[in-house]
């Protein structure tokens, strides 16, 4: 089977008697002039294309993400990028995932769900995880609309062909109030806020952590210092994102602010060695040298995916 431009071939994988959670259930909607894809201008993210044939998951995350084999990662996430951008264009005047019609959920799982072939007993974690996703995909994806169309004075037509005039009309309105924009200058502040910036690919911290996990340890049989000596894996594995250089056996970072933090973590963690620090779930060695409690909705250091409380 010739794969889609840019991609390599892959074959076609037929599900397997014991399968049983991933039966068809109707027809695969069919494509949209949404579909069609512009060449893509340099600079610009590329449209996602939605993968071809089928797939097997070998296993999930505790979040019920796919990932193994490892690239399930990826094509999973192209697939929920793709849905939401070209497969199933939704109305973007819709204020927010929740208030999505559940029958167009249904739709986009259901899509998923015949793709991707899951490990028996997984169906619900990973229908879990993929609707948290879309959610996520569906709120970037407006707004992309309002940076690159509204305040830029441009249209979305020809990229988003099932975009309505009377839906844009009324987008356009949505993003143009004055607590519209008030929004969107704060958002635009708090990101700027974010001084410890990381940038792990598809995947995340759950497609890292195992490779830096096999070269520090390959590292220390080798004889060389461990970097991150008395440190909890979310601090070092939170370190370790940020690419620093080891210098005389220590984590080192141009970052003033990143440097500062990796000296509290070592001192923090010297202190927990001799009892004087005692670490709990929401506060321990890395929220406390970051200065900052552990966002509701992601685990700093682990994955963007769980809470806290996972």
């Amino acid at each position: 089977m010739q794969a889609p431009t840019g991609r390599g071939k892959r074959r076609r994988q037929a599900p397997s008697p014991t399968e049983e959670d991933n039966e068809s259930s109707g027809p695969e909607p069919a494509s949209t002039a949404s579909d069609i894809q512009n060449k893509r201008k340099r600079g610009q993210r590329g449209r996602n294309q939605y993968p071809e044939g089928q797939f097997t998951v070998n296993a999930i995350s505790a979040a019920g993400e796919p990932i193994e084999p490892p690239q399930i990662v990826s094509e999973f996430r192209n697939a929920i990028g793709a849905i939401i951008r070209t497969k199933m264009v939704l109305d973007p005047t819709i204020p927010s995932w929740p208030l999505v019609p559940e029958g167009r959920k249904e739709a986009m799982w259901q899509l998923l769900s015949r793709t991707f072939i899951l490990p028996r007993g997984t169906r619900e974690q990973v229908k879990h995880y993929a609707l948290k996703m879309l959610g996520e995909t569906f709120r970037r994806w407006k707004s992309e609309l309002n940076t690159r169309y509204v305040q830029k004075g441009r249209t979305p037509f020809a990229d988003y062909g099932d975009i309505t005039p009377a839906q844009w009309e009324e987008f356009v309105r949505q993003k143009t109030t004055e607590e519209a924009i008030a929004l969107s200058q704060k958002q635009t502040e708090l990101a700027k806020s974010n001084i410890h910036k990381v940038r792990l690919g598809p995947g995340g911290y759950q497609r890292k952590i195992d490779q830096w996990r096999r070269e520090r340890e390959a590292a220390i049989a080798a004889g060389q210092p461990d970097p991150y000596e008395g440190i909890d894996d979310r601090g070092w594995q939170w370190l370790e994102a940020r690419k620093p250089k080891i210098v005389e056996g220590k984590p080192k970072f141009d970052q003033p602010e990143t440097e500062a933090v990796t000296d509290r973590m070592l001192k923090l963690a010297e202190l927990q060695k001799k009892g004087e620090f005692k670490p709990n779930r929401e506060v321990d060695v890395l929220s406390t040298a970051i200065g900052s409690k552990e966002h509701g909705g992601r685990v700093r250091g682990m994955s963007s995916k769980l809470s806290i409380r996972d």
